[in-house]
């Protein structure tokens, strides 16, 4: 009988250490205003990016990801590519 109940915690423990796991993992979403990929948001001024990114493919992906109608991608002095948002 004591092995019985010491089996039924055991299982019971490990099912919810898993379930744990797996609602930890689910409680962070993402959110619509991050940048993809190998981009990088940026906290910007008026009229600044709104976000760097290493290439050109990047920054046009983030743009769509955001649902952005107009944006533009620039190559910055430092081999970046910034997303400017209208």
């Amino acid at each position: 009988m004591r092995t019985r109940v010491r089996l039924t915690g055991v299982v019971m423990g490990a099912a919810l250490l898993a379930g744990g796991a797996a609602t930890a993992a689910q409680a962070a979403p993402a959110s619509t205003e991050t940048a993809t990929g190998s981009c990088s948001p940026v906290i910007s001024r008026p009229g600044g990016p709104v976000a760097q990114c290493r290439t050109l493919l990047d920054c046009e992906q983030t743009a769509e990801d955001l649902g952005y109608e107009e944006w533009m991608c620039r190559r910055s002095s430092s081999g970046w590519w910034n997303l400017y948002v209208p």
